[in-house]
């Protein structure tokens, strides 16, 4: 493997990788799953899910990226900027596209409006996964970086709420053309900005504080509820009514290695994740 450590060090990760390759076949093994609603009662709880997913989008995600842009700009140079700003516009435009899409399904409700019966009614009320992950990413610039959405964990996690098997067409086309070609581009065009910045800090601090400092921002962020597959309540609903999957869980340490190797240019730390779902056997975490 080539060395990467260093600022301006060109990352060696690729799309082509043999986690990526699994998560696309994944997906299309799961394609025969999905079906259209049966009747009004599906169509309704399809469309208030879809408004859900939006405006959390747009409230978290989104704002997320926008409290970064606002507050740490002694971290960020002009092409930071573009990057936020791009993230920022990509992921607002999922958030209003998805509630749009709601709006299609279920043309008898308004969801860009609030629908606080909806969490209630299924269990999502808990703020606690919510505070947790802002309590992380709103530290420091590093914080929001590693324990953010710009850390593509999305990309092997993201199955457990794209994978819904109720749904439509056009939902479908919108999130094969939008949602997930988006994803994946401005994803990427982060990550060798975020290698720079880890090497900057560590040329700054010290290797062994920045190094220690990652694996406790990844800890808190992962057990912090802001991955739908570590997140019991979410995951529990979307089980119970999109029948989604949690198999994608066991390619998650791969993955894990596959980043920090590639992108950051040393191992991660061992991890436990406590809400880690209980059908998938979670492995020994075990120090490199």
């Amino acid at each position: 493997m080539a060395d990467i450590r260093g600022v301006g060090k060109p990352i060696t990760y690729s799309e082509d990788n043999p986690v990526t390759e699994w998560v696309e076949n994944f997906y299309k093994d799961r394609a025969a799953l999905k079906r259209e609603p049966r009747d009004q009662a599906e169509r309704e709880l399809l469309g208030r899910w879809l408004g859900f997913r939006g405006r959390s989008e747009l409230e978290g995600i989104r704002g997320e990226a926008t409290y970064a842009y606002c507050h740490y700009g002694a971290d960020l140079d002009s092409e930071w900027r573009y990057i936020l700003a791009d993230h920022i516009r990509t992921e607002s435009g999922h958030g209003w596209g998805y509630i749009r899409q709601g709006d299609l399904v279920d043309p008898s409700r308004d969801h860009s409006l609030p629908d606080p019966e909806f969490p209630a009614e299924h269990g999502l009320t808990t703020l606690t996964p919510q505070v947790n992950h802002a309590a992380v990413i709103e530290r420091d610039f590093l914080s929001y970086l590693i324990g953010g959405n710009l850390w593509p964990y999305g990309h092997i996690t993201s199955p457990t709420i794209q994978s819904i098997c109720i749904t439509t067409p056009k939902v479908l086309d919108f999130e094969t053309r939008v949602v997930h070609a988006e994803e994946r581009g401005h994803h990427d065009a982060a990550l060798q900005k975020i290698h720079d910045y880890v090497w900057q800090l560590i040329e700054r601090y010290g290797e062994e504080p920045i190094r220690r400092r990652i694996a406790e921002i990844d800890s808190l962020a992962l057990n912090g509820g802001g991955r739908v597959v570590f997140n019991p309540p979410l995951r529990s609903f979307l089980q119970k009514h999109f029948q989604v999957p949690v198999e994608n869980a066991a390619m998650f340490h791969e993955w894990r290695d596959y980043l920090y190797l590639n992108v950051l240019g040393f191992p991660p730390e061992p991890i436990h994740i406590t809400t880690w779902p209980k059908e998938v056997p979670q492995p020994t975490a075990v120090a490199a």
